[in-house]
């Protein structure tokens, strides 16, 4: 199986969502597995900036975002699957009930001491009955903090089992900023981690295949694009940058013993 950690709904498809096509059409077993995918309806919501902007600019609850993320998963013939202990980080408070992240400045960078989730997700061991053929990542560009937390859970899961292929996936849209993802490689080459760039050549069908599966991400839409028109010619335009006349997309995969 080829299993595509994705820290919230929408990252994995808006990353790699024509490579998941692909995998599919040549018959591989794909799961894309969101690992702050707990369900809030039922928690006490902390009152703050980001979280008041956020449901306001979304427009449906919370919560939806599952059904968004199963259609768009669906679309392109993987299995969407969710973790449900963690919620999203604008959610996560100290047990003393004081939010962890209370502003958007505070997403991005570094993870706050007393997040529980940073601390207990690298402890995690996947299931002994899962084969993983490939496990995809993130790589860390952007630096939000969800998404570090799952980059060093693959790392972990990658040091306990060497044999284990690992690859990290360019978040986009933050990787539309080259300086993003040269920033995200740091972090690997401070700790000798070695990683070998491949790029995954697209045809049309999986171009379109991810275009119409992020648009299943109603609320996300204008978190990112005025529209879905502007969606769709960005994602074409940055998969062309990447390819050059092919339209690409890229991942990093950890070296052997690493």
């Amino acid at each position: 199986m080829h299993l595509f950690l994705s820290p919230h709904f929408d990252d994995a498809v808006l990353s790699c969502g024509s490579l998941i096509r692909q995998l599919v059409e040549n018959n591989e077993a794909v799961a894309v597995r969101t690992v702050m995918g707990r369900k809030i309806g039922s928690m006490s919501i902390p009152t703050t900036p980001i979280i008041e902007r956020l449901h306001a600019r979304w427009g449906i609850a919370a919560d939806a975002r599952i059904e968004e993320d199963e259609q768009a998963v669906k679309s392109l013939g993987a299995d969407p699957q969710r973790m449900t202990v963690w919620p999203d980080c604008i959610y996560r408070t100290s047990r003393q009930g004081a939010p962890l992240y209370p502003t958007e400045e505070s997403l991005f960078g570094e993870i706050h001491p007393e997040d529980e989730a940073a601390r207990l997700i690298p402890t995690i061991v996947l299931p002994a009955q899962e084969v993983i053929h490939v496990l995809y990542a993130p790589l860390g560009v952007g630096q939000h903090v969800d998404h570090l937390i799952v980059r060093d859970w693959a790392l972990e899961l990658k040091k306990q089992n060497p044999a284990l292929a690992v690859k990290f996936y360019e978040e986009y849209p933050y990787s539309e900023t080259g300086s993003a993802v040269d920033r995200a490689l740091e972090y690997y080459k401070e700790r000798e981690i070695r990683l070998e760039m491949e790029t995954v050549t697209l045809n049309e069908a999986q171009v379109e295949a991810k275009i119409q599966a992020i648009a299943h991400y109603r609320s996300q839409i204008s978190t990112f694009w005025e529209n879905d028109e502007a969606m769709r010619q960005a994602v074409r335009q940055f998969l062309l940058r990447a390819g050059g006349t092919t339209p690409v997309e890229r991942c990093w995969r950890a070296a052997a013993g690493r």
